[in-house]
């Protein structure tokens, strides 16, 4: 083999080798970040985190608390974590949540290294990994947060029989992956090659299905109902205008697909007094994903552009609500 040749491979599998190293450190860096958000959050009494903690810490090792609930999977991997590693409870959803938000960032940092709009992508990728409502799928949120990791898994890497075995476990370990995976459906049925489908028929039966969702789940699982104020439920209805209406491809794409569904799913719940609103951030993070792999970049110029003023002002909103 030729000289040249030989170093080139050698020279590109260093620069491969370093890339990966340089994402690994990074996304760790983003776990820390999440597990100091958690640990605020913790010490601030805000959040879900604290009722995470009173409810392990009461339960102890009674194992009557261990029904066949929704979040059975979650309450057994936790019991059985704490006794194992001999770890507080708060120790061990620090590590959980260490490791999905470091997983998350690094799938969704690995699809920028051959992005031909890297510096257009970048600002919106930091600012919705920064954006609060994005934070609490990682830190407050820790068991959908789980849920949606094993989800992201299973779509960007799995495939046949694996990946539907994650999809019942996603499901198993929190419900609200149900609704994310019934727009999964409904996104290939819609979008079958053999019966092409009209963007205003695809969009009235989107719009139809998220509503049936919505009301279903709140059927089904008793939602809270909607308390958030006005002007923050204007400022999330703002950024769903944002998703819904920037790029109409976003509906041929699974992800920005299932971003769509989520935000009308939550508009839906403002309709019927149900909060949905844990969908918010689900949403946010899989239109990123939609936008690293197909918008162009015009879309993530005016997307980045329309996004900075919801990141300045949910940032002010939760630091307000925390100090």
């Amino acid at each position: 083999m030729n000289t040249s040749v030989l170093r080139k491979r050698q020279l590109t599998l260093k620069k491969q080798t370093f890339t990966k190293m340089l994402r690994l450190l990074i996304s760790l860096g983003y776990g820390f970040f999440i597990v100091g958000s958690l640990l605020l959050q913790y010490f601030l009494g805000s959040g879900d985190i604290n009722a995470y903690i009173h409810f392990f810490d009461e339960a102890g090792n009674d194992a009557s608390v261990l029904t066949l609930q929704g979040d059975y999977a979650f309450r057994i991997a936790v019991f059985g974590l704490t006794e194992y590693f001999q770890q507080t409870t708060i120790t061990i959803l620090c590590y959980m949540a260490f490791i999905i938000s470091s997983i998350t960032f690094y799938i969704y940092l690995a699809k920028l290294r051959s992005k031909k709009y890297l510096i257009y992508i970048l600002p919106l990728f930091l600012m919705v990994f920064f954006s609060p409502i994005v934070q609490v799928l990682f830190s407050s949120g820790i068991r959908s947060g789980i849920a949606f990791t094993i989800l992201m898994i299973a779509f960007v890497y799995t495939k046949g029989i694996t990946k539907y075995l994650l999809f019942l476990l996603s499901s198993a370990v929190h419900l609200s992956m149900l609704p994310i995976l019934s727009l999964y459906v409904l996104f290939y049925l819609l979008n079958n090659n053999k019966f092409k489908t009209p963007f205003a028929i695809s969009l009235f039966i989107l719009l139809s299905g998220c509503f049936s969702i919505a009301l279903g789940a709140s059927l089904v699982h008793v939602e809270t109902t909607v308390s958030s104020s006005v002007a923050y439920n204007l400022i999330i209805s703002y950024v769903a205008l944002l998703i819904m209406f920037i790029n109409k491809k976003a509906l041929k794409n699974l992800y920005g697909f299932l971003s769509v569904g989520l935000i009308l799913i939550y508009l839906s719940g403002l309709f019927i007094d149900a909060s949905f609103i844990r969908y918010v951030g689900n949403a946010i993070i899989l239109y990123l994903f939609f936008l690293i792999n197909k918008a162009e970049a015009g879309t993530i110029q005016v997307f980045t552009a329309g996004y900075a003023p919801f990141f300045v002002l949910t940032l002010f909103y939760s630091i307000t609500n925390w100090f």
